[in-house]
């Protein structure tokens, strides 16, 4: 059985992946001849990318605009799957704030990690809102990611995060926290995370790869058909959680996984193109990669 190294995007796994940890603990991985090792790291050695590029996993969860850079490297990358088809991203806060909307920010604190394209995108959203974005207060957390405590606790208004963990760290309620999507007022909408592969591997062993991506596959259905069974899973890799945050993550999560049509994994080029157009003309796509990166970066090709 060969040993399959996949570096996850984050430096702890959560339940959005947990058909690949579903696939790896009920065996489905195994019957196809694989032994998966799902990883996560620190950045200080590098993030997933570069990882990638130096041979020492076989597959990454990548952003595009990871892959896109690779594609003007002598290491190109190819996105062989999405694992989610929106966006993560959202505003999130409490009741007690008062916010309820983007255009609720006005006058309030939001931490925002120090990245242009995400200030933007938050004032995008304000202003889709009907909003003042110049009213908006920002705040830089550093590397510290602040989560809805951070908000319980007074240090902010709002914080930016991912919508489907950050928002169920805290004491409040799950169904009470304030999520603000940006889908929801039409600012950027992406693919958050995609499979990728390092191009010479994907052209030496297409076979593997379609094997890798049968299981993922047949992992994220099983995980959205038996909610218990996915949080089972991810209690192995993260004990030190309550089932019940891991239960409330995976149910907001989930929807993200397939198309409305039902398909797990497909790149959908419509969202690929606009938004590769929007962070070009922000300027904030990778140093030396543009639209015309996206030849040959993605392919729907080997997806079951």
């Amino acid at each position: 059985m060969s040993l399959t190294r996949v570096m996850l995007e984050y430096v702890h796994p959560w339940p959005n992946h947990a058909g690949l940890f579903l696939a790896r603990r009920n065996g489905g991985f195994a019957r196809l001849g694989l032994d998966v090792d799902l990883v996560s790291d620190g950045y200080d050695r590098g993030g997933a990318p570069e990882v990638l590029a130096r041979g020492e996993c076989d597959v990454a969860s990548l952003r595009l605009g990871h892959v896109l850079q690779s594609r003007t490297t002598g290491t190109p990358f190819v996105a062989v799957a999405t694992l989610n088809q929106r966006q993560l991203g959202a505003v999130i806060t409490t009741p007690d704030t008062g916010i309820t909307r983007f255009a609720d920010l006005e006058g309030n604190t939001i931490a925002v990690p120090p990245v242009p394209r995400l200030i933007h995108e938050v004032c995008q959203a304000v202003a889709a809102d009907g909003g003042d974005a110049d009213r908006v207060r920002f705040a830089d957390p550093g590397n510290w990611e602040p989560d809805v405590r951070a908000v319980e606790q007074g240090l902010y208004d709002a914080v930016m995060n991912v919508r489907a963990w950050e928002p169920f760290q805290g004491n409040t309620p799950p169904e009470e926290v304030v999520i603000l999507e940006f889908d929801s007022v039409g600012v950027a909408p992406h693919h958050s995370y995609f499979l990728s592969v390092r191009q010479d591997l994907l052209e030496r062993n297409p076979e593997f790869v379609r094997a890798f991506l049968a299981g993922t596959e047949r992992g994220y259905r099983e995980a959205m058909d038996d909610e218990d069974a996915a949080v089972e899973a991810m209690s192995w890799p993260m004990c030190h959680v309550n089932p019940s945050v891991l239960r409330a993550s995976l149910r907001s999560i989930r929807d993200s996984w397939f198309t409305p049509a039902g398909r797990w994994g497909q790149i959908q080029e419509h969202l690929v193109t606009t938004y590769t157009e929007w962070m070009e003309s922000g300027g904030w796509l990778e140093e030396g990669s543009s639209i015309e990166s996206l030849k040959g970066a993605w392919t729907n090709a080997f997806l079951p």
